[in-house]
């Protein structure tokens, strides 16, 4: 495959704003999800770090889907020609936390296109900042790190699994069964395939299993 990188970087620099408002319905529908026991949501409760990842959704008509169950190719991100496309991780920053009720805006800015030749083949980074804001200013700075990658080679075995850090100051286990991939998948409007479709990700993208949503390294 002939990669035309320099076509690709044209994307750099380009920008989008969307508009939302924090609605309960979403909160309330988490906390059930991770079986917590909040109270209900009211004006002004604080959302949880990452709770902003169950706004600004990705609303696409049906048609505009792909295979896959990620939008089409094209529009604010560049259309790479490799077939597997995945959110890689994300930086954050928290300066303030959002409240419920409030209206948001997220402004959204490629700031890179990399292409890279992994032991895998060709890859293709995509680095997108976001900066989500309320009527106070800026409240959240997320940078995403969206990976192209070609097929899995016929012999191509899986990463060796990294062992959990130690020593926190709190943790809680969660067993990330089908049905709660499923759920956090609706919960974020997340259509790829990867995450509740069993056959689809083992058969088409060569995962050993089911995939797991939202790896990130957090900074406060």
């Amino acid at each position: 495959m002939i990669m035309d990188i320099a076509y690709l970087q044209q994307w750099t620099g380009r920008a989008e704003e969307v508009r939302d408002q924090i609605t309960f319905t979403p909160m309330a529908a988490l906390g059930a999800m991770l079986d917590r026991s909040d109270p209900a949501p009211t004006p002004g409760v604080e959302l949880p770090p990452l709770w902003h990842w169950l706004y600004f959704l990705p609303v696409h008509r049906q048609s505009q889907v792909g295979v896959d169950g990620h939008p089409k190719r094209g529009g604010f991100l560049p259309p790479v020609d490799l077939p597997r496309r995945m959110w890689a991780g994300s930086q954050l920053e928290f300066l303030r936390a959002l409240k419920a009720g409030d209206p948001i805006t997220r402004l959204s800015s490629i700031e890179s296109v990399a292409h890279k030749q992994g032991r895998t083949g060709d890859l293709v980074f995509v680095k997108v900042k976001h900066q989500v804001s309320d009527a106070d200013g800026l409240a959240i700075v997320e940078r995403q790190d969206i990976v192209y990658r070609d097929h899995p080679a016929a012999r191509e075995r899986a990463a060796a699994s990294q062992a959990a850090p130690v020593g926190a100051e709190w943790a809680r286990e969660i067993n990330p069964d089908p049905v709660l991939l499923f759920r956090y998948s609706a919960l974020t409007l997340n259509g790829h395939r990867i995450h509740y479709d069993r056959p689809y990700a083992t058969g088409e993208e060569g995962y050993e299993g089911l995939v797991v949503h939202g790896r990130c390294s957090p900074r406060y």
